[in-house]
């Protein structure tokens, strides 16, 4: 029996495989879009066989001096070997290449059987059909994974359920496309499976458009209800270009643009699976302020699918709210401004602010890095310690002081204080006497130390509660944390266990 078998050449997504009668109808469908070259014994066939597969794993020496498509795959069929396939397959010449693509379409070759007529073929092939043209404004979608996969990755998609052998509104749909490049992503359907998750029916045409730019939540198999809401369909003629346009450009600007509250801007800042975030900051009772929203909703389309772009009034509870929950210092004075977040992960994102207030530049000279992420920092402090003698870091000295004193030997206590924090304030006695205690003991050894953390982000530090309190110690590669409740006994136990001079922290009892 003949042993059926596949070989995978690279050639950036093609395929070439060796096709018998098992495997035939799979790589069929697994493998769109398929060129299949039927051979035979005859001399044509020899012939042109060699340069079949040259150009099948990009080897060709003509392939050089061309762009042919890199996204077809290649099948290859002895039709001596495999007599029952081709009985199956009705085809009785050979050579013969068929190309298959979209389930049941398929299309013959007719020219000459040489490498130069084949590769005109394919690259002519190539431009005309939808299916194969990587740059074709329209992607098909066969199956539901692919489905999910579109509406996960992208904020605005246009989607056409048609038919195949209707052409009109395919044709329509691409023209629109071809003149709308920005913004939404495009896609066809053919297979009516995939229908009903656009709430239509089999043989019906539909034109619907998935919007997730008011909602920050991933869709799956297990939501297919929920995502449906966020479905929107055209009533119009769906055979006319110039309707589909309009209904996109309109709805585009309508949807595309949000008014948040510090609560939804929690949530777009702090999501890493998001675009980054723009942001107007402005006085809603201010009339002065309206010229600046009308310039975030026009600048909305251009930056869809790059960045979320919205408006927040900043006014009383907000202002402080995102001064103390998202550290964005806002000078009510200095209104409108704009800020950024670009997500880093689920609890840090990059800040930027002072950039102009065209919302479509801000974004581009942060993406070109002309506008650098900034952070809360007190820098170099003229005075190193306070009152108490304890040694006050910030973003600048924290990690190169912690390094260079660990380096020593010296173990490095930090206390995290914030201004507003009356549980901090209580602390801080217990803190200072821990320190005051054991001060001569410890010189060399272990150093007491305080950061303001409203005032300095530190990277890669994640503090939810205070009072906060770490340990770095020499030798070991992560600092401790104390969880117990923060009083000066429990604080002298813990530095006595954590650290690497936790006799000095000892409490002596007398026998």
């Amino acid at each position: 029996m003949l042993l059926i078998f596949t070989l995978l050449f690279s050639l950036g997504q093609s395929e070439l495989v060796y096709l018998g009668y098992k495997n035939y109808t799979m790589a069929k469908k697994e493998h769109q879009p398929l060129i299949v070259f039927y051979y035979g014994d005859d001399k044509q066939s020899k012939k042109f066989l060699d340069d079949f597969i040259a150009i099948a794993t990009g080897q060709h020496s003509l392939q050089k001096t061309g762009t042919y498509p890199t996204n077809i795959n290649f099948g290859l069929v002895n039709s001596v070997e495999e007599k029952k396939l081709m009985e199956k397959t009705q085809i009785q010449v050979t050579p013969s290449i068929f190309l298959f693509y979209a389930d049941t379409q398929k299309q013959k070759y007719s020219g000459a059987y040489n490498a130069q007529a084949f590769l005109n073929w394919l690259k002519k092939t190539y431009r005309d059909s939808p299916e194969l043209n990587e740059f074709y404004p329209s992607s098909l979608l066969q199956k539901w994974d692919q489905f999910v996969n579109k509406i996960n990755s992208f904020q605005l998609i246009a989607f056409l359920a048609t038919p195949e052998y209707r052409v009109s509104p395919l044709k329509a749909f691409v023209q629109a496309a071809k003149q709308l490049p920005q913004g939404y992503v495009f896609c066809h359907i053919f297979n009516p499976e995939l229908y009903q998750h656009l709430g239509l029916k089999k043989e019906e045409s539909g034109l619907v458009i998935y919007s997730k730019l008011e909602d920050l939540e991933d869709i799956s198999e297990e939501k297919t209800k929920k995502y449906q809401t966020y479905l929107y369909r055209f009533k119009g003629d769906i055979k006319n270009t110039d309707e589909i346009l309009q209904f996109l450009k309109i709805y585009a600007f309508k949807k595309g643009f949000v008014y948040v509250d510090d609560t939804k801007f929690q949530k777009l800042s702090r999501r890493v699976d998001l675009l980054p975030s723009i942001m107007l900051l402005y006085n809603k009772t201010n009339p002065e302020h309206e010229h600046y929203v009308q310039q975030m909703q026009d600048a909305r389309y251009p930056l869809l699918n790059k960045a979320i772009v919205g408006v927040l009034d900043v006014n009383g509870d907000c202002e402080e709210r995102l001064e103390r929950v998202y550290e964005i210092n806002v000078n009510t004075t200095q209104l409108p401004q704009l800020i950024a977040m670009k997500p880093i992960d689920d609890n840090r994102f990059y800040k930027y602010k002072n950039g102009p207030l065209d919302p479509i530049q801000f974004y581009e000279q942060i993406q070109s890095g002309q506008i650098k992420p900034f952070y809360r920092d007190e820098g170099i402090l003229q005075n190193l310690y306070d009152g108490a003698g304890i040694y006050k870091l910030t973003r600048s000295t924290y990690y190169p002081f912690i390094k260079e004193q660990n380096d020593k030997g010296i173990d490095v206590v930090v206390t995290y204080t914030a201004k507003k924090c009356q549980p901090c304030k209580d602390f801080r006695p217990d803190y200072n006497e821990v320190f005051k205690k054991h001060k001569q003991a410890i010189e060399g050894k272990v150093i007491f130390a305080r950061c303001d953390i409203e005032n300095n982000e530190i990277d890669d530090l994640h503090i939810d509660n205070y009072p906060h309190v770490k340990l770095y110690a020499a030798g070991k590669e992560h600092p401790s944390t104390l969880h117990l409740q923060k009083t000066e006994e429990n604080l002298t136990q813990w530095l006595s266990e954590q650290s690497n001079y936790g006799s000095i922290f000892k409490v002596k009892t007398d026998l």
